[in-house]
């Protein structure tokens, strides 16, 4: 009785470290970029060219090793659209930048197909991961020439994301620079009605935050 007792218990103990190991393994093979690698690429974005082949190597890496995420997929995306900025010919330019579009695509399509409940979602950047992968998605989207046709896509996202009261919830640190482009867009856009009411709310959310004071400058001319 008291083998058969001291087998059960070892059995369970064995599937208990396995359940363990298999969660590990598994949040391991679905790991987002770190926080220096996305500090990196915000140089690149930036206007830091020598950082743009970097980042892109490390996000394929990332993607490669650790399996998609969204917050991989979207920057891997807007990696490969720097890459078209960088390129010399035209015709790379454009197959860099319809690649990272599609290679975008994908990440928002597994945002689409796999929700995660706010709470349980890493935070990145300041910001829980689909909100950063969405923000970096309308940023990249609406940066873009009109010619690859994604610039009202990339508005929606805006709409969409500084509509949900969970977002106006998040640092402002963290969101700020979410709200400039968004203005920038709408402008773009000619919804001067809209850029006037998200700059309203950057500056009831911090007044002297430079993001806002940026913004503030760009309504000026309106």
């Amino acid at each position: 009785m008291m083998v058969s007792q001291s087998r059960s218990i070892k059995a369970l103990k064995l599937a208990s470290t396995f359940i363990v190991a298999f969660a590990l393994s598994s949040n391991l093979a679905l790991a987002n970029p770190s926080e220096r690698t996305l500090s990196q690429f915000n140089q690149a974005a930036q206007g830091d060219s020598g950082l743009v082949d970097t980042v892109y190597g490390e996000l394929s890496k990332q993607l490669e090793e650790q399996g998609a995420t969204p917050v991989t997929l979207v920057y891997l995306g807007s990696a490969e659209t720097l890459q078209g900025r960088e390129a010399f010919m035209p015709w790379n330019k454009m197959k860099f930048t319809e690649r990272g579009l599609a290679t975008i695509q994908k990440g928002l399509d597994l945002m689409a197909n796999q929700p995660v409940p706010l709470q349980e979602q890493q935070r990145l950047q300041g910001l829980p991961e689909y909100q950063l992968a969405t923000a970096m998605a309308a940023t990249t989207f609406t940066s873009l020439p009109d010619m690859f046709n994604h610039f009202e896509r990339g508005y929606e996202l805006y709409l969409s994301l500084l509509d949900e009261p969970s977002f106006s919830q998040q640092p402002f640190a963290a969101t700020s620079w979410i709200y400039r482009h968004a203005i920038e867009a709408a402008l773009r856009a000619e919804d001067v009605q809209q850029a006037k009411i998200w700059l309203a709310q950057m500056e009831q959310l911090g007044d002297s935050n430079l993001e806002t004071q940026t913004a503030k400058a760009l309504l000026a001319k309106y």
